[in-house]
C-alpha cells in the first residue's frame, strides 16, 4: 500500500520549499461551510521558513507528519459538528477493539494520560476528591517509582498532587506500600536498564498488593502494532504519544486500560468542569484523526515501514557516497522501536567540518533540513526517514552534498 503522499514528481537542483509542491492542505470554508482551496502561503506571511525533517518526530519539530487519511478526517471532522461526549465514547469504544484494551480514550498528548491515569487511580469515582485535587487531604496520593525510571516528565505525575516515592528493590516496594499508595509507575523502555525489577515482575508485586499499575509507553512506536502488545502486558492503564510514532495529531494522544479507571480518567478530563484537566481539551478533529492514524499505521507492516525508509537512505547515500571521506550506514537501533537510521560521518582530515558546523549550515540551507546531532554517543550525526517523504530524501542528499563539498 501506498501509505505516504508524494511531495515531488520531479525537480531539477535544490528548490526553495516553498516551490516543491502546493499544498492540498491549505484550505478554507466558505460562506456556504465547503471546502475550498487556498493559495496563500501562510507561512511566509508570517516570515516562517519550513524545513525537511531528517531528524525524527520531535516534539521540538512539531511531531510526525500526518499521513493522508488522518488529514481527510480531520478535514471531515472540522466541517461537522458533533456533541464531544457522544465522540469521545464512539472513538474509545473502537480504539478499545482495535487494540485489545478494556476500554480507551483520546488525551491532549502522553503527558496528559499520565496526569488523568494518575487522578485515576487517586480518586476512584469519587467525584467529591476529584473537585478536590490537588489538595490530597484524605486522598491516597503516593505514586511508587523505580529511581532508575525517574525522567523528565516524571513532573506529569506530581500535577493531580501526588508524592513520588522512589524504590530499588522489592524490599522497598513493600515497605513503600501503605494507605497512601495510589499507584505503582512502570517507565517504558526505561532511561537506565540496569539494575531493575522487570514490568513483569513490577506487575506481579502491584497485583498482589492490588495496587493500580500504570505504564508510561509514549515512545514505543513505530510500528503501531507496539501498541497491541502494549495493552496484553496488562497494565491496569498505558499511554502513547499520538502524534509522534503513531502518525497522529501532534497535540493528541492514547489512554488505555481498566474499564472503571479510563472512566475515572475521563471524569478528570474535558468537558468536564469539576475536574483537574479541564484544561486538557480534545478536538472532534483531534479525536478522529487520532482514532484514524492508529487504524491506517496497524495496516502497516514493521517490513513495509522499514523498506520505505531502506529507499529514502539509499536516494540521501547515492547523492553523497562520491565525496572522498565520506562514511554513511544504515543501522537498527536496539529499542523497542526497532527504528532504522542512517549514520553519517566523515574524515575531519579531508572535509574541515566539524558536526555542529555541519548541523548549522544545514539549517541555514534553502530548503533549510534538520538532522540528529546525538551528543551523548561521540557527535554522532543521524538522520531518520520516520517523518520523511517521498522526493525529501533526494533534496536531503543535495543539501548534505552541497556543505560537505564547500569543506572537502
Amino acid at each position: 500500500m501506498n501509505f505516504r503522499r508524494t511531495l515531488l514528481k520531479s525537480f531539477a537542483g535544490i528548490l526553495p520549499i516553498t516551490l516543491m509542491a502546493k499544498s492540498k492542505l491549505n484550505a478554507s470554508p466558505n460562506v456556504m461551510g465547503k471546502i475550498q482551496l487556498s493559495n496563500r502561503d501562510y507561512y511566509k506571511e508570517l516570515n516562517i521558513t519550513p524545513f525537511i525533517n531528517a531528524a525524527g518526530a520531535y516534539s521540538v519539530f512539531g511531531g510526525a507528519r500526518m499521513r493522508e487519511e488522518t488529514i481527510n478526517a480531520m478535514r471531515y471532522a472540522a466541517t461537522r459538528k458533533v456533541k464531544i461526549n457522544t465522540l469521545h465514547d464512539a472513538v474509545g469504544e473502537k480504539i478499545a477493539k482495535l487494540t485489545g484494551a478494556q476500554a480507551a480514550m483520546v488525551t491532549s498528548g502522553a503527558t496528559a494520560s499520565i496526569v488523568l491515569g494518575t487522578a485515576a487511580c487517586m480518586t476512584g469515582a469519587d467525584e467529591k476528591k476529584m473537585q478536590q485535587l490537588p489538595n490530597t487531604t484524605n486522598i491516597k496520593d503516593e505514586i511508587i517509582i523505580q529511581k532508575k525510571h525517574r525522567y523528565t516528565y516524571d513532573k506529569a505525575l506530581t500535577v493531580a498532587g501526588g508524592k513520588l516515592i522512589e524504590v530499588e528493590s522489592e524490599t522497598d516496594i513493600h515497605q513503600a506500600i501503605n494507605k497512601k499508595t495510589a499507584m505503582m509507575f512502570f517507565l517504558k523502555p526505561p532511561i537506565q536498564v540496569d539494575n531493575i525489577i522487570s514490568a513483569k515482575r513490577y506487575l506481579e508485586i502491584a497485583n498482589q498488593m492490588k495496587i493500580p499499575c500504570f505504564c508510561d509507553a509514549a515512545t514505543t512506536t513505530p510500528p503501531a502494532s507496539n501498541v497491541i502488545a502494549g495493552v496484553k502486558e496488562n497494565f491496569d492503564l498505558i499511554c502513547y504519544s499520538g502524534g509522534k510514532g503513531l502518525r497522529g495529531p501532534y497535540s493528541a494522544g492514547l489512554l488505555l486500560g481498566k474499564a472503571n479507571l479510563i472512566s475515572y480518567a475521563r471524569k478528570h478530563s474535558a468537558p468536564n468542569d469539576l475536574s483537574i484537566g479541564r484544561g486538557m481539551k480534545v478536538s472532534t478533529e483531534e479525536y478522529l484523526g487520532m482514532l484514524i492514524a492508529l487504524e491506517t499505521g496497524l495496516t502497516i507492516s514493521e517490513h513495509e515501514d522499514n523498506n520505505y525508509k531502506r529507499v529514502r537512505f539509499q536516494n540521501i547515500i547515492h547523492q553523497i557516497s562520491h565525496i572522498n571521506g565520506v562514511k554513511t550506514k544504515i543501522y537498527r537501533s536496539e529499542s523497542i522501536t526497532n527504528e532504522l537510521y542512517l549514520d553519517l560521518d566523515w574524515d575531519t582530515n579531508i572535509i574541515k567540518l566539524s558536526k555542529q558546523s555541519f548541523i548549522e549550515a544545514l539549517r541555514e540551507s534553502t530548503p533549510s533540513v534538520e538532522v540528529r546531532l546525538l551528543r551523548f554517543s561521540q557527535g554522532r550525526i543521524h538522520l531518520s526517514a520516520t517523518v520523511m517523504n517521498e522526493g525529501e530524501d533526494v533534496i536531503v542528499g543535495q543539501v548534505i552534498r552541497k556543505v560537505l563539498e564547500q569543506y572537502s
